[in-house]
């Protein structure tokens, strides 16, 4: 499977799959979505009412329904606590 792998500066393209991607990333990577491995350290908000997530970018990025707990069990760590505002509604 192709994946494509979105920084703040390049575009890059690989052929592997997301689980074996992932179990190479540290912490901070976090599967939000069976599309999506996202950086935490880049998000800015999370709407949980509508399972997005903004990027301090501005962009977004959907949250599946078989994520959505995790996600927000990673997001309300203290650790990441100073650099997001989350929104459960």
């Amino acid at each position: 499977m192709k994946l494509v792998f979105c920084t703040s500066t390049e575009n890059y393209e690989t052929y592997s799959s997301l689980a074996h991607i992932q179990s190479c990333l540290p912490d901070n990577f976090v599967r939000c979505h069976k599309s999506f491995i996202i950086n935490i350290n880049n998000v800015a908000q999370f709407v949980s009412a509508t399972n997005v997530i903004r990027f301090t970018d501005k962009h977004i990025c959907s949250v599946g329904a078989k994520y959505k707990t995790k996600m927000m069990e990673v997001l309300n760590y203290e650790l990441y606590s100073n650099c997001l505002e989350c929104v459960n509604r």
